[in-house]
């Protein structure tokens, strides 16, 4: 009986791949940090907060 080993490295792809999903995950943070928090207009400040009003998490 013979057996049949078939290796494959994926080591490159799998730190390609963590890599992609870090910088991804940063960029989506940051994203929401300022669209939330830092963004200038007050209409979008006032549609987050009756948001948060509407889901039952108090604010203030």
């Amino acid at each position: 009986m013979r057996s049949i080993s078939v290796s494959k490295d994926f080591s490159g792809a799998k730190v390609w791949l963590r890599g992609s999903v870090l910088a991804l995950t940063v960029f989506l943070a940051f994203s929401t940090i300022y669209a939330v928090g830092l963004e200038p207009m007050v209409y979008l400040h006032d549609t987050f907060h009756d948001i948060r009003h509407s889901t039952g998490f108090p604010c203030h």
